[in-house]
């Protein structure tokens, strides 16, 4: 007779189990013991991907962007300083009017800088009817009181005047007041041989101003916004002017000293370009060896125009980064960028060549006369 009492090792206090019960107990074990195995297998390949992402961080690294502002200097350097003469904005009245009321009231002579006197280099604005022989213009003038180009130009260089200005609002057909983008072509006049004629298309959208000029976003009518922004890029032709630009900026992960770049970074999109530099030198000082400290410090030094430092700090960024590749390309880009601001900030006020030379680009001059 079979025993079960010592098949299944019995026990007088506890009831006699079934086949089926302890097949089905073993096989519940069994799983347990599958799930904790498991459990342990992703846990430990959890780390490994964990560990793995590390080093990729460390190697590759990682790239954000902030905003910076920086002195752009007059596109147009012929009219610098010069009184120009408005005529016609043709295109919807309303709008042409806006563009006039905004271009004559940012270029009056009370705007004044920091200083507190008027930019030497700006340029200003005043209408045909504001010309000193206004009479002699309206004899000259054709049918309904309108000034004539011709009568004009002749009153604008009899008042030492060298330039005439008129825009012509471009749209799309069927929408003549879009309020989502703007296009204006400026013709810019020259009464003198020496004064060149030249043309300045300029487009605007709500999207570029809220990159370009946040501050505008403020105002609640939307054609409103449009113009103040259209004039704002046409004087930056003009004038010197100080533009937004979105920069590359390194965003280290699990390396010494990335959480204080972070902190940088952070300060930099929140515009304390000072405090963010601040940060990244200190980190330099602790850890020299940090390659996104060095390429953020370097352009933070461009930003006010310490370009020398800029490229000593961008040198050291691309000679620490042999070994992480995403570093190693921003920190050549950002070279190339910093001695592109540096030769426009040269040639626009005449400062001889910096001591090293240029590393990586070339004058116009020097391009075109290359031999093919």
């Amino acid at each position: 007779m079979f025993d079960y009492r010592r098949t299944f090792r019995y026990r007088p206090h506890e009831p006699i189990r079934s086949n089926f019960s302890i097949l089905t107990m073993h096989s519940l074990r069994l799983h347990r013991n599958c799930r904790r195995h498991d459990r342990e297998k992703a846990s430990a390949g959890g780390s490994y991907a964990f560990l793995l992402g590390c080093l990729l961080s460390c190697l590759l690294g990682c790239q954000t962007t902030a905003p910076i502002h920086l002195w752009q200097p007059p596109q147009l350097a012929s009219v610098a300083g010069e009184s120009i003469v408005l005529m016609e904005i043709a295109g919807p009245d309303q709008t042409a009017t806006g563009l006039q009321q905004e271009l004559l009231e940012q270029t009056q002579p009370s705007k004044k800088n920091r200083t507190g006197q008027p930019p030497a280099s700006a340029v200003s604005f005043l209408l045909p009817d504001q010309l000193t022989d206004e009479s002699t213009i309206r004899l000259v003038s054709a049918v309904d009181n309108e000034p004539s180009d011709l009568a004009v130009a002749a009153a604008a260089r009899r008042s030492g005047l060298r330039y005439l200005m008129r825009g012509q609002i471009m749209h799309a057909t069927g929408n003549p007041r879009s309020d989502e983008r703007l296009s204006v072509v400026w013709k810019l006049v020259g009464l003198d041989d020496d004064c060149p004629t030249e043309g300045m298309p300029i487009s605007i959208s709500q999207k570029e101003i809220e990159q370009r000029h946040p501050d505008l976003m403020a105002i609640t009518d939307p054609h409103v916004r449009l113009q103040k922004a259209m004039i704002r890029e046409t004087l930056s032709l003009l004038n010197q002017s100080v533009v937004r630009e979105l920069v590359t900026l390194a965003e280290p992960r699990y390396s010494l000293g990335s959480k204080a770049v972070r902190r940088g970074n952070e300060l930099a999109r929140l515009g304390n370009w000072p405090a963010a530099e601040k940060i990244w030198t200190e980190t330099l000082e602790r850890r020299p060896g940090q390659v996104a400290a060095w390429i953020n410090a370097s352009i933070a030094a461009a930003a006010r125009q310490d370009f020398e430092e800029a490229k000593r700090r961008i040198t050291r960024a691309i000679q620490l980064s042999a070994f992480s590749p995403v570093n190693r390309d921003l920190a050549k880009e950002t070279l190339v960028w910093l001695e592109l601001q540096q030769r426009e900030y040269h040639e626009t006020f005449g400062l001889p060549d910096p001591p090293g030379g240029w590393r990586v680009t070339h004058s116009a001059a020097s391009t075109s006369s290359q031999p093919n």
